[in-house]
């Protein structure tokens, strides 16, 4: 029993009253994955047509076995007494390797039927974490996020698919009814996929644009579950929105400002604007702006910060940087290579006069000028 390829493009009212049963299923729709159809006494008689639409795979079941299969888009006749023709379109290579295993396997009926499956990208399937989730973060370690987001699935194999959950198939099977049985297997596998994607390096804030990455993990995750047991395979995952719990939210934030004032240039602008609120509220000190602005003082002088103006304060940061260079850099002995400070090699005894320090950039100079940064050497 197989398909034979129609040459027939449409249908007249003429050539459908001539056949003996025509079976067909209208386009499905991004809820429908499998259409069930069948005669009215359960049995596809010889020579009757089947028409497949775009995005569709057709399987001929009889009494649970797979009789032949196609996803090329086309009017076929049934012939009972050919072999299967396995017109397959873009499934070809799959529907000869999955033959042997799935031809007597499926649901136990006692007809033939045509299930169409669904084999378009099935968007729009929304997921959320209940509860913040541990993300293993590689720059704020261990924080808790909630997310939500969509994602699509594709049907790979419509053989492990029908084979998997024919025998439930009275006239349709929808989305809603898989993903209430794989919507905490998808769940699962999330967390998994997050925490690879931690391992790789990946910032929380920056997860929902890694959804190729996400998809990629998640099918490792599902490959058991999904690919295999039922034919299906992660599109896409799309992340829309990641919120940290209150306290991890706090200790990022806490996390940034440690890292953005060790740098003096903002370490400048804190202080500014911390000056300033200080001297706003010396002014207004209800003892008198003399007793605010004396206190004033004292803080400097107890913080050790003798600079009278925040800029002043960088500037003596960056000249105290400049003599710890100066200090931690020795000049080189020409002659033995020891490290020396002095004016003679402690080692060798060679005079050591010739040879200067950049006090700039630390660098050796035998000349009136740095090499290295162009600075003139007194």
């Amino acid at each position: 029993m197989g398909l034979i390829k129609s040459a027939f493009t449409s249908i007249n009212s003429t050539l459908h009253d001539q056949w003996e049963e025509y079976i067909s299923c209208d386009s499905l729709d991004n809820n429908t994955l499998v259409v069930k159809k069948t005669t009215e006494n359960g049995i596809i008689s010889n020579k009757s047509r089947i028409q497949v639409s775009p995005g569709q795979v057709a399987l001929i079941f009889d009494s649970g076995r797979i009789l032949d299969a196609t996803a090329e888009e086309g009017i076929y006749t049934f012939d009972s007494s050919s072999s299967p023709s396995l017109f397959a379109g873009d499934f070809g290579g799959m529907f000869k390797e999955m033959w042997q295993r799935f031809k007597f396997n499926g649901a136990p009926s006692k007809e033939q039927a045509v299930f169409y499956v669904n084999t378009k990208e099935i968007i729009d399937n929304k997921f959320g974490s209940t509860s913040p989730m541990a993300y293993p973060d590689p720059e704020y370690k261990n924080i808790y996020i909630r997310y939500y987001g969509v994602y699509s699935f594709k049907i790979t194999d419509p053989f492990a698919f029908v084979s998997n959950i024919a025998g439930t198939v009275k006239d349709t099977y929808t989305k809603e009814q898989l993903l209430e049985q794989a919507n905490a297997e998808f769940t699962s596998a999330l967390d998994v996929s997050l925490q690879s994607c931690a391992s790789e390096g990946v910032v929380f804030s920056s997860l929902p644009s890694k959804q190729l990455l996400i998809a990629k993990h998640m099918n490792e995750a599902l490959d058991e579950t999904w690919k295999k047991l039922r034919g299906m395979e992660i599109v896409n995952v799309a992340i829309e929105k990641i919120t940290p719990d209150d306290e991890s939210r706090e200790r990022i934030q806490k996390f940034d400002n440690a890292s953005m004032y060790g740098k003096s240039e903002y370490a400048a602008g804190r202080m500014v604007d911390a000056t300033a609120t200080a001297m706003e509220n010396a002014a207004s000190n209800e003892n008198g702006a003399g007793t605010g602005f004396m206190g004033l003082g004292m803080m400097n002088m107890a913080s050790g910060n003798m600079a009278s103006t925040p800029l002043e304060y960088v500037a003596k940061n960056e000249e105290k940087k400049k003599e710890e260079v100066k200090e931690s850099s020795g000049i080189t002995c020409p002659k033995c290579g020891s490290i020396e400070k002095g004016k003679f090699c402690s080692k060798c005894g060679t005079e050591l006069s010739t040879v200067k320090v950049c006090p700039k950039c630390g660098k050796e100079v035998t000349g009136k000028f740095c090499s290295e940064c162009g600075t003139k050497i007194e």
